[in-house]
């Protein structure tokens, strides 16, 4: 395993303690403007999809007892509307489920026009099911779903809980938040693999425990969230990833990853573990190589640049649990405010502290 690289350069040292103190990221004005793009005051909108074009999406899932379309499309005039059509977005209990929605956990758009869409298939506000996780691809120049890709028990063993999706060429990688692993998905053969599976890498760790406005961040039962992998990007030769807590942003080579010869320890071998970062719910970059995270427990954006500079760049009531977002073709970076942290599932009594509507906000990183 390797320690720090070139990413950070000289400065390695100051950036993990600056990011290892309660809101010390906030060396930026942290005043960006935010602007709405979109909102909704029946169902949650977890993560944001912006495919090259400027057509925006919502993952949408199943976390409360509110009617959710589980994939929308963001139009330019505000309004939402579920995508890709009626028939994907119809499953009730009793229906096939290899061909619809059951909860859609997060979607990426990648740089060839295609939608990819994360359904863990765990529908918390419905009866359970024995249905696999599947990724769905979606062509967006037809709006047509050109292939499902179910897991099987090796990809995805039982209480597996996939998390979030990136997409290159022949592999699309996805994490596998509850058992701690990567899946490796060669698009062509169609063949995934788990991989770096009980590496503390990809493990959460029950130490930490975030405060979100003052208040731990809990299940209603009282027990701590437990989200191991979670995050990825990709950025140059590598993938980038962390687990929901942090503490720390890891990469590993694309080549080591697709490399089925590579025995696992050899493939530990490659992990670069690049800063320390608190706890966060989106991984984004932009085309410069310039990160951006969802810093829940701050209420904030931050940014991460080459150099290894980390500043914050908005903190705001109203960025309630950021997630995942996209860095748009305009240079916009567009996040939803989730409040998870206010779902009943998340609260001691089991009744909503959410604040409607839910938001869609976009900043100006250019």
């Amino acid at each position: 395993m390797i320690a720090r690289g070139s990413f950070l350069q000289a400065s390695a040292a100051g950036l993990v303690a600056l990011a290892a103190s309660p809101g010390a990221a906030r060396a930026a004005s942290g005043d960006a403007k935010l602007i709405r793009v979109a909102s909704s005051s029946t169902f949650m909108l977890n993560g944001i999809a912006v495919a090259p074009n400027g057509r925006m999406f919502a993952s949408c899932p199943r976390w409360t007892d509110s009617p959710s379309p589980n994939v929308a499309e963001l139009m330019p005039d505000g309004s939402i509307r579920g995508y890709p059509n009626d028939y994907w977005l119809d499953w009730q209990p009793g229906k096939s489920t290899e061909d619809r929605f059951v909860s859609v956990h997060s979607l990426h758009a990648d740089a060839d026009n295609q939608l990819w869409v994360v359904d863990d298939a765990v529908a918390r506000q419905a009866p359970q099911v024995k249905a696999r996780p599947k990724l769905v691809q979606i062509d967006l120049a037809t709006n047509a779903v050109v292939h499902t890709f179910v897991f099987d028990e090796m990809a995805a063993p039982p209480g597996a809980n996939f998390g979030h999706v990136r997409a290159q060429g022949r592999y699309a990688y996805v994490s596998d938040s509850k058992g701690g692993a990567l899946i490796v998905l060669d698009r062509t053969t169609g063949r995934a693999r788990r991989l770096l599976e009980g590496n503390p890498a990809v493990q959460a760790d029950h130490s930490i425990q975030p405060l979100i406005d003052g208040i731990p961040f809990r299940q209603k039962s009282g027990a701590p969230i437990d989200v191991a992998i979670d995050l990825l990007e990709i950025s140059g030769p590598y993938l980038y990833f962390t687990c929901l807590f942090g503490p720390a942003l890891w990469r590993i080579p694309l080549s080591a990853l697709q490399d089925d010869a590579l025995a696992p320890v050899a493939l530990a071998a490659q992990l670069e573990r690049v800063i320390d970062i608190p706890p966060c719910a989106g991984l984004m970059v932009d085309k410069r190589g310039t990160f951006y995270l969802s810093a829940f427990s701050q209420n904030a954006i931050l940014r991460l640049r080459p150099g290894g500079k980390l500043e914050t760049i908005v903190t705001d009531p109203r960025v309630s649990f950021p997630n995942e977002g996209t860095v748009g073709p305009d240079g916009y970076l567009y996040f939803p405010a989730s409040q998870i942290q206010r779902i009943p599932a998340n609260q001691p009594d089991g009744v909503s502290r959410v604040k409607l509507p839910f938001e869609v906000l976009k900043i100006d990183v250019r």
